[in-house]
C-alpha cells in the first residue's frame, strides 16, 4: 500500500472508531434527553448523533477507498494541459475571497425568492465550477440531489421545514 493510501486508511480507521465510541459511549453517557421529544430535531442527542453517524459514513468511505481504489498515473502533459484549462490561482486572493463573499449574499438574498433547494442547487453548481470542477457527470447530480436529500432530511427526519420560496406552492 502506497504511503499516502496507508495514511488516509489509518486516518479513517481512526475516525471511524471515534465516531462508534461516540454513538455507543459517549452519546448515551454525557447527554441527557427526555423521555419523549415530539420534533426528533429538538431532542438533545439527536444532532450529536447525525454529526456522529456523518463521521462513521465518511470514515468508512475513506477507508475503502484508500484499499480499494487505484491511483492512477498521470501523465505531465495530461496534467499541465488541465492546469491551463483553469487556473484559479491567478486569480489574486483578495479577488477570490469578494466574489465568495459575494455569492454568499446573493444566495442569502436568493432564499426568500427561490427557497433553500433552489438556491443551494444554484450555488453548489456555481461553487464547484469556480473552484476548477470542470465534470459534469460529477456536477450536475450532487448540485441536485444534495438539496434535495437535505431537504427530506430536515422535512421527514428531522421534522423542521423549510422554505421553498415560489416553489411553496407546488408542494
Amino acid at each position: 500500500m502506497e504511503p499516502s493510501k496507508r495514511r488516509d486508511f489509518f486516518a479513517g480507521a481512526l475516525f471511524l472508531i471515534l465516531g462508534i465510541l461516540t454513538i455507543v459511549i459517549l452519546i448515551p453517557s454525557g447527554v441527557d434527553s427526555p423521555g419523549n421529544v415530539e420534533i426528533s430535531a429538538l431532542s438533545p442527542e439527536f444532532w450529536p448523533r447525525v454529526i456522529a453517524f456523518a463521521v462513521v459514513f465518511v470514515a468508512l468511505s475513506l477507508v475503502a477507498e484508500s484499499y480499494l481504489l487505484k491511483t492512477p498515473e498521470v501523465d505531465a502533459d495530461e496534467d499541465a494541459e488541465a492546469d491551463a484549462i483553469y487556473k484559479l490561482d491567478t486569480l489574486p486572493g483578495t479577488l477570490r475571497t469578494v466574489i465568495l463573499i459575494f455569492a454568499l449574499f446573493l444566495f442569502y438574498f436568493a432564499l426568500t425568492t427561490l427557497g433553500v433547494v433552489a438556491s443551494s442547487i444554484v450555488l453548489m453548481l456555481a461553487m464547484m465550477l469556480f473552484f476548477g470542477e470542470r465534470k459534469w457527470y460529477y456536477i450536475v447530480p450532487i448540485s441536485i440531489l444534495l438539496p434535495i436529500l437535505l431537504y427530506l432530511f430536515f422535512l421527514h427526519v428531522a421534522g423542521v421545514p423549510m422554505p421553498l420560496g415560489v416553489f411553496e406552492t407546488l408542494s
